[in-house]
C-alpha cells in the first residue's frame, strides 16, 4: 500500500476538513464559511482541522452559499486626485480588518463610466461607497439595491448616508482671510459648478463677498475639468486679463496646481502680485516657494468614517441617512499679503 494512502487529496476540501474535525460535512461548510449556526466547539474543531490539513477557502462557492462576497466597491472621481487617494486608504483601513476586499473603479468625473461601474458592481459587491458625479442620480442608486454611503458630495433628493465637510463654510473662512488682508478682487479657479461639493465651495465664496458688502463679480469665476491643461486654460482666462484679480481661491487640487502652472506662465510672483489660497492640502504644497495657504480637509478620516457607517448597514443598521460632517482647518502659510498697488 502507498505511505499517502488514506491521506487527503493534495488540495483538501470541506470533505476532508469535516472528516479530520468528526464533524457532518454541512457543519464544516458552515464554520468554514462564517454563515448558519455552528457551536463554539464544533467550530474550533473545524478550524483547528483546516489549519492542519492545510485548507484554503473557495471564496466563489462560499459566496454563493452565503450570499456575501466580502466585498466593497469604491468608486472615485478621479484617481489621480490625492484627496482620491487618501479616502481610499482610510475606506481600506477600516474595512480589510473586517475581512472584506475593496474593488476600486475611477469614473474620470464621467457619468457614463460612473454607471458602467455601478453596474457591474452591483452584482459582485455586497455595499458601496460612491464620490457621486454631478449627473449621479436617484433612480441610479436606488437600482443597485445594496447598502450605499456618498463621500464628499451629496444627491438632493436620495436618502442615504453620506459623509464629508462643511464646504460652504470652510470656503467662506478662506475668503475672508483674503478679505481681511484687503483683498476685494477675488477670483476662483473652480470645478465644475454641478458637482455638489464645488457648489457648496462657490456658495460660500458668494457669500463671504456679500458679507462684506462686495458683489461677486461672475467674469472672475473661471471653470476648468481635471483633465490635462484644462485647470491651467481656466486659471490663465482669469489671470492673462489686465484687471486681474488680486487674489485667488482655487476650489480643489487640480485648479491649485493649474492655478500655479499658470502663475509661472505668466511671470507672477506669490504672493507679491497675486495671493492663493487653495481648497484641500497635499504633501507638496507646504514645500513650494511660498508654502500655500489651504483648507484642510481631514481626508483619511472620511474615508474612515464613510466605511464605518457602511459596516453598521452591512450588520443590519435601518433608518434613515445619516449625515456626517467634519471639521476642517484654515492653515495659513506664506501665500497671502495685503494686496500691492498696481
Amino acid at each position: 500500500m502507498s505511505k499517502d494512502a488514506g491521506r487527503p487529496a493534495a488540495t483538501p476540501t470541506v470533505n476532508d476538513v469535516a472528516r479530520e474535525a468528526g464533524v457532518s460535512f454541512a457543519t464544516a461548510a458552515r464554520a468554514l464559511g462564517d454563515y448558519g449556526y455552528v457551536s463554539a466547539k464544533a467550530k474550533e474543531k473545524v478550524e483547528a482541522a483546516a489549519a492542519a490539513l492545510g485548507y484554503r477557502r473557495n471564496d466563489v462557492a462560499r459566496a454563493l452559499a452565503s450570499g456575501s462576497t466580502r466585498t466593497v466597491g469604491l468608486v472615485v472621481g478621479d484617481i489621480e486626485n490625492p484627496y482620491f487617494a487618501a479616502v481610499s486608504r482610510g475606506v481600506a483601513d477600516v474595512l480589510e480588518p473586517e475581512g472584506y476586499t475593496l474593488l476600486l473603479a475611477n469614473s474620470d468625473e464621467d457619468p457614463e463610466r460612473e454607471a458602467r461601474a455601478i453596474e457591474a458592481f452591483s452584482t459582485r459587491v455586497d455595499a458601496l461607497v460612491v464620490a457621486p458625479s454631478r449627473s449621479f442620480g436617484e433612480g441610479r442608486t436606488q437600482a443597485v439595491g445594496k447598502p450605499l454611503v456618498l463621500l464628499d458630495r451629496t444627491v438632493r433628493g436620495l436618502d442615504v448616508d453620506s459623509v464629508g465637510v462643511d464646504n460652504a463654510a470652510a470656503a467662506g473662512r478662506a475668503v475672508r482671510h483674503l478679505l481681511e488682508l484687503g483683498h476685494e478682487r477675488i477670483g476662483v479657479v473652480s470645478a465644475p459648478g454641478d458637482i455638489s461639493s464645488t457648489s457648496q465651495r462657490l456658495k460660500g465664496f458668494r457669500a463671504a463677498l456679500r458679507d462684506a458688502g462686495i458683489e461677486p463679480d461672475e467674469s472672475l469665476i473661471a471653470h476648468g475639468h481635471s483633465g490635462n491643461g484644462d485647470p491651467e486654460d481656466a486659471a490663465m482666462r482669469l489671470l492673462d486679463r489686465p484687471d486681474r484679480p488680486t487674489a485667488v481661491f482655487a476650489t480643489e487640487n487640480f485648479m491649485t496646481s493649474g492655478t500655479l502652472r499658470a502663475v509661472r506662465r505668466l511671470g507672477l510672483r506669490i504672493p507679491d502680485d497675486l495671493s492663493l489660497v487653495a481648497f484641500d492640502d497635499t504633501d507638496w504644497l507646504p514645500l513650494i516657494e511660498p508654502p500655500i495657504t489651504v483648507v484642510a480637509q481631514p481626508v483619511v478620516e472620511l474615508g474612515r468614517r464613510a466605511a464605518g457607517l457602511l459596516l453598521e448597514r452591512l450588520r443590519g443598521a435601518t433608518g434613515p441617512g445619516r449625515r456626517v460632517r467634519l471639521s476642517t482647518e484654515l492653515v495659513v502659510r506664506g501665500s497671502c499679503a495685503a494686496p500691492r498697488a498696481r
